[in-house]
């Protein structure tokens, strides 16, 4: 198990400090949760008779990122039907992968949308040109019925009833608080089947992190390589402490950090605290756990975590989340389960189990006895 997952605790941690701290918003829009620069959203867009994304990147301040994505469009001259049928007209290939690129800038100056330049990063033929202008599109769509919402600041699930001529007249659009960019959450068509729904979530680590552009869809079904672990105990009874945390673990964890524990190369539990400076503490505490929601759930570098099936359970001083991660480069699934707690020195206590999505189905009762046994003091 690489130890990537400390790293990414801490970054969510300084971008959890830059949400409830003034940031730019899109142009308009009033944002309860700050967007911060390298975060990115993915939507899987069911309008197209084939496998479709498109996501948005909020590059910096006044400059974003637009993206279509096709794990495999249709040749020209190729039917659908061939298509879906795995067969071309004259045989060989039948579909090859898509990507139009794009960045573009937009007056900061306006409440409305104003786009003020444009730049293609990958070549644009002229076939090329209905999907760019639909991207254009649903920039300037989504943004003024963002801005249109009877309550302009988006602080919980809200929905809409509206008439969407792209997404086939009369839909649902629903938000939440914590996806950046426009809060949209998913577009319901009139026949109850999702035309638009949110797919995955992330933030860039610097300016060299290609994430955004590398995605490329989560594989359906989603399954983890096969792993070579079955536990020898049926449940751990040995207490690991930090700093008013405890948790319960055995002789076949390794201690690699004060903070961090690994089970072999499937599973790794690391502790951590967040204590807030003045400023963020002013926020309370409903708002810095809805702003963990988000910071804890984000994918990070060469990492895509599942929006579509993630768990959330809060109380009025604590916040679970669990979802799974795609990482497409070492083909694997992993399991990861987050738990916030306020303490009483009034920090947060952070504790996260990252486990192989194989291995966790393997031995199921073994990691659940170990969440069960997390304990804040």
């Amino acid at each position: 198990m690489k130890k990537t997952s400390v790293a990414s605790i801490l970054f969510g941690l300084v971008l959890l400090v830059a949400a409830l701290t003034p940031a730019a918003a899109f142009p308009g829009i009033q944002s309860y949760l700050k967007d911060e620069s390298g975060q990115y959203v993915y939507y899987r867009d069911y309008t197209f008779p084939y496998e479709a994304y498109v996501g948005f990147l909020h590059y910096d301040e006044g400059t974003y990122g637009m993206r279509f994505y096709a794990p495999n469009q249709p040749l020209e001259g190729v039917s659908q039907a061939a298509a879906q049928a795995g067969m071309a007209a004259k045989g060989g290939m039948v579909g090859v992968p898509k990507s139009v690129e794009i960045l573009f800038t937009v007056n900061t100056e306006t409440k409305v949308t104003e786009m003020t330049g444009e730049k293609f990063l990958t070549t644009i033929t002229g076939s090329d040109t209905e999907i760019v202008n639909y991207l254009h599109d649903l920039v300037y769509e989504f943004s003024a019925r963002r801005r249109k919402l009877a309550d302009p600041v988006v602080t919980k699930a809200v929905s809409s009833r509206e008439d969407f001529p792209q997404f086939g007249g009369p839909v649902t659009m629903k938000y939440s608080f914590d996806i950046p960019i426009f809060n949209l959450q998913e577009i319901i068509g009139a026949d109850g089947a999702p035309s638009f729904q949110l797919a995955t979530v992330g933030a860039l680590a610097s300016s060299s992190d290609n994430s955004f552009f590398a995605f490329t869809g989560f594989p359906a079904p989603m399954q983890d390589k096969a792993r070579n672990f079955t536990s020898t105990q049926k449940k751990p009874s040995q207490k690991i402490q930090y700093k008013g945390q405890e948790i319960k673990l055995d002789e076949q964890w390794t201690q690699a950090a004060e903070n961090m524990y690994l089970l072999g190369d499937v599973a790794m539990v690391a502790m951590t605290e967040f204590q807030p400076s003045e400023q963020v503490a002013a926020a309370g505490t409903a708002a810095i756990l809805d702003a963990f929601c988000r910071t804890l759930s984000l994918g990070s570098t060469g990492s895509y975590t599942d929006w579509g099936n993630r768990k959330l359970k809060r109380s009025k001083n604590s916040l679970e989340v669990s979802l799974r991660t795609h990482i497409p480069e070492d083909n694997a699934v992993s399991q990861n389960f987050k738990f916030i707690t306020k303490n009483k020195a009034g920090g947060y206590s952070i504790m996260t189990l990252t486990i192989f999505d194989r291995a966790y189905k393997d031995n199921r009762t073994y990691f659940d006895a170990i969440l069960k046994s997390y304990k804040v003091r």
